[in-house]
């Protein structure tokens, strides 16, 4: 189903549906995502690369002395 932004929404259900939801709101860390969807990191970091080509932007916040660079969607989209 297409977004009012012209952004094709993921079937539910999949695993791509689970890395949008986990991608919103703070955001998941490359090691929590591989964790999440039982994924290797560079699975994960193409994933985020097929969800920016779709249209997705992904913003990545810097990493910290307390934690390391995590990644989410700009709050402007679903």
């Amino acid at each position: 189903m297409t977004q009012p932004n012209g952004i094709d929404k993921p079937k539910g259900g999949t695993k791509e549906a689970k890395l949008v939801s986990a991608l919103s709101g703070n955001g998941k860390t490359i090691k929590q995502l591989t964790a999440l969807l039982e994924w290797q990191p560079h699975t994960v970091r193409a994933a985020l690369t097929r969800l920016r080509q779709r249209g997705y932007t992904i913003e990545r916040v810097e990493k910290t002395d307390r934690s390391p660079s995590r990644f989410k969607i700009a709050a402007s989209q679903p």
